[in-house]
């Protein structure tokens, strides 16, 4: 069977962009129960990198996205019509205008292409939305509509498509909750209480913080600067500052949120521990695993953290986290564009000193993601005709 996919990270320096490429490869393979999967990747990126390397019984295909090119048009519209489906996560969360303009346009482009061939598109658990162009939103139902099957990855994305074009779409949750780890990776000897804390790049420093783009009522470098020094103060902590956005080549990029770690580990020295370079999300997962609590900005760093039994603080900077665990009945969420940065202090002292609430609760809303999840598969495999 040959299978397109777009909007697949099979090298980035995101490791939550990844995770999504690792767990829905993991469950095509279960799907395929044997038979041979052919699939081309149509990405910007440079490579199919590593992953490719690691399922070597699938045949995989490199198909570098060049929209201004004629002759890619005419190959990619001949090879998406020799495959059997086509799959498409705009990375999880761009399938909106959110992240700019132009990208939208790009990612569209090569749906609209999908559609044109006849190819069946089924737009995976994402999230849809927020738009500014009324263009690109118009696009977007479009796409919606003439798509074979479409999935949001939470309820608030499904009522905005419901609202914008009338449509019901099918509700399941992030495929990242089922990546694998092993925590027995890495041995993290420490009696003390481990908090991890993940940083986002985008909010700590650069045009985008500066800008206040995604409208945070919490001052996010002064609420973490804090939330440390109140912790070290404590001692009965130990902080491990972990990136999810890893990128050793271009160290000074804006999107590099190891860049920033190392920048905080310079300045508080040996009184934090600064987790290493990952190299894919599975390492990633496996770390964070090892933690008593996570608050992370990063959402799939906190996927990561809840599914493996972590009691988990997600700092909400976008609707797509209050989307997601809302679905999930997980309270535990730090709205960053509703409360003040002292309030937002307060409450994640209160989480921490009940990480156990925390946890129970993680369990519980893991073990809804997965039955999701599995009801998730069987409609794909249904629709695959496998």
């Amino acid at each position: 069977m040959r299978i397109g996919l777009m909007g697949f990270d099979f090298m980035s320096s995101n490791k939550g962009c990844e995770a999504l490429t690792y767990s829905f490869i993991e469950m095509l393979i279960r799907l395929a129960n044997g038979n041979t999967l052919e699939i081309d990747n149509y990405t910007y990126n440079e490579s199919l990198g590593e992953l490719s390397y690691k399922y070597p019984l699938i045949k995989f295909r490199y198909c570098k996205i060049n929209l201004k090119n004629l002759k890619f048009l005419k190959e990619a519209y001949r090879n998406i019509k020799r495959c059997h489906i086509f799959f498409d996560a705009t990375f999880g969360d761009g399938f909106s205008d959110i992240y700019g303009k132009k990208w939208n346009l790009k990612t569209d482009t090569i749906k609209q292409l999908v559609l044109i061939t006849g190819t069946p598109l089924v737009l995976l658990p994402q999230t849809y939305g927020p738009y500014e162009s009324k263009f690109l939103e118009k696009w977007a139902i479009h796409i919606i509509k003439n798509a074979t099957a479409v999935y949001s990855r939470d309820a608030l994305s499904a009522q905005f498509i419901k609202e914008i074009c009338g449509y019901d779409v099918n509700v399941a949750t992030d495929m990242a909750f089922t990546l694998p780890f092993n925590r027995s990776l890495y041995s993290i000897q420490d009696k003390k209480i481990k908090v991890g804390i993940n940083i986002s790049s985008l909010l700590w420093a650069g045009k985008w913080a500066e800008e206040n783009r995604f409208g945070l009522t919490v001052d996010y470098v002064k609420y973490h600067r804090l939330l440390m020094d109140l912790l070290l103060e404590k001692g009965s902590y130990s902080i491990y500052i972990i990136p999810h956005v890893i990128d050793l080549n271009n160290f000074n990029v804006e999107e590099n949120d190891y860049r920033v770690c190392k920048q905080i580990q310079n300045e508080y020295g040996d009184r934090v521990v600064n987790a290493p370079a990952f190299s894919d999300p599975i390492e990633a997962k496996s770390y964070i695993a090892n933690m008593d609590v996570f608050i992370g900005s990063r959402m799939h760093a906190t996927i990561g953290a809840i599914s493996s039994g972590v009691a988990t603080i997600p700092f909400s900077y976008s609707r797509k986290f209050e989307g997601l665990y809302g679905n999930l009945q997980y309270p535990y969420v730090l709205s960053a564009k509703k409360i003040e940065t002292d309030d937002a202090l307060r409450t994640t002292m209160k989480w921490i000193e009940n990480k156990e609430n925390l946890k129970i609760a993680g369990i519980i809303s893991t073990s809804l993601a997965t039955k999701i999840l599995k009801n998730f598969e069987i409609e794909i495999k249904e629709i695959m005709k496998l």
